[in-house]
């Protein structure tokens, strides 16, 4: 309950409705705050322009936000289903939480919310001269706001939802996560060693559904406070049922230990995130270059696009693996993420289904070269095996002799740099 509790916490900012409540509480409490500064002014003026004025603009700005609000929901509405269908479902989780979307809904809502309470206090002679006066400077202040993020949300509207946006908005999550994997091997625990003999498992006691994340500080508490060592067999992203072990216990008296403990530092979702999950991310790339290479869309560009994003993603991950912070739980051994897998999640489909595109096959190639040759000590492995499984599904589709013989050659060079 603590864990699923602090995520939903950590992922209140990517709600459109939070940020738009903190907008508009904001924005009420500065029109009915207007009354209170008033008698902070320590002199008299004439305000008669100002207090005729100030009504008809904020009636301005109450009707012409509503417009722009419904607009701004249409066009969004729009971008999540033009991201489904071209691209894959699984981005409007990062659409949702963009900034410069919701900074915009939010501002044009709390301008509404402004408008109709210094409406509703002009009305009941809420404010005196001073308040008034007050009530106006913080309108033009509103209408300064609101034209900046005018102007930045047409901007915004020019790309968002659109393939590139999409591609590199799931980059920047996957580059994320796979920075703070290599940066944190095994979860900042322990490397993975063989389980003990009579070591006991726990299970996520009937739970099934996806891992979305491990709290590996309450994991080591728990050790602690029950003298064992816990071994992790599973990491964010993996599919959990009851006959599955979430990890083992050792050590002290495992047997008489109350499993739920470690239960709870496992929080185990229906869905996949971003996160703490790589290989969520890499999927999610791999599906917009299987969907942009389907017969229907035909479009091996995209395709190409995808796998130079995933290139840079491998990129700051061998990056990150080279400065690796020490661990910081004595007590659990963490899992271990293979690249071998990082690869097929990411290579296999692609070179699937554009088996049968020479320029797709060529591309899949050159970034498993370039990541055999740039950091050989992390992907000397599996980016020969890639390759090959790449080049085989190739010869099954492509019959053109001088593409087969090019393809060979290329995986012949990622072959003999991931053999030295």
């Amino acid at each position: 309950m603590i864990l699923e509790l602090k995520k939903y916490v950590s992922r209140l900012p990517e709600k459109i409705w939070f940020r738009a409540m903190l907008f508009s509480v904001g924005a009420i409490a500065a029109a009915a705050a207007a009354e209170w500064v008033g008698p902070l002014i320590p002199y008299e003026a004439d305000l008669e322009i100002a207090s005729g004025s100030v009504g008809d603009i904020l009636t301005i700005l109450a009707s012409s936000m509503l417009a722009v609000i419904a607009f701004s929901v249409s066009i969004m509405v729009s971008a999540y289903g033009s991201a489904t269908s071209t691209a894959t479902p699984r981005t409007i989780a990062l659409m949702l939480a963009d900034d410069w979307s919701q900074n915009a809904l939010s501002t044009f809502l709390g301008t509404f919310l402004f408008s109709i309470v210094g409406i509703i206090g002009l009305s009941a002679g809420y404010y005196d001269d001073r308040g008034r006066i007050i009530l106006f400077f913080a309108t033009i202040t509103v209408i300064v706001l609101i034209t900046g993020t005018l102007i930045n949300w047409i901007q915004q509207l020019s790309t968002f939802g659109r393939m590139n946006d999409l591609i590199e908005r799931v980059e920047q999550a996957t580059s994320k996560a796979l920075r703070w994997h290599g940066q944190h091997p095994y979860l900042n625990g322990q490397p993975p060693v063989e389980i003990p003999q009579g070591a006991r498992p726990v299970s996520s006691d009937n739970a099934s559904g996806v891992v979305t994340s491990i709290d590996m500080g309450r994991l080591e508490e728990a050790a602690e406070k029950y003298d064992v060592t816990v071994y992790l067999t599973i990491h964010p992203g993996k599919l959990v049922y009851p006959a599955r072990p979430l990890l083992y216990l050792s050590g002290g008296d495992a047997n008489d230990v109350e499993p739920q403990p470690f239960r709870d530092a496992i929080l185990v979702e229906h869905d996949r995130s971003f996160d703490q999950d790589p290989r969520f991310g890499l999927v999610v790339l791999s599906e917009i270059a299987s969907r942009a290479l389907s017969p229907a869309v035909n479009d091996p560009g995209t395709a190409i696009s995808v796998l130079d994003s995933g290139l840079r993603c491998f990129g700051v991950f061998a990056e990150a693996c080279w400065t690796p912070q020490d661990s910081q739980y004595s007590r659990v051994h963490g899992p271990e993420i293979d690249t071998a897998d990082l690869f097929t999640d990411f290579f296999a489909k692609i070179a699937r289904d554009g088996a049968g595109m020479v320029e797709v096959q060529q591309r899949i190639q050159l970034c498993l070269l370039a990541l055999a040759q740039s950091w050989p000590n992390i992907f000397s492995a599996a980016a020969p095996e890639a390759s090959r499984n790449a080049l085989a599904m190739a010869l099954d589709n492509i019959v053109h002799k001088p593409d087969i013989k090019d393809l060979k050659a290329r995986s012949q060079k990622v072959v003999d740099s991931g053999g030295k």
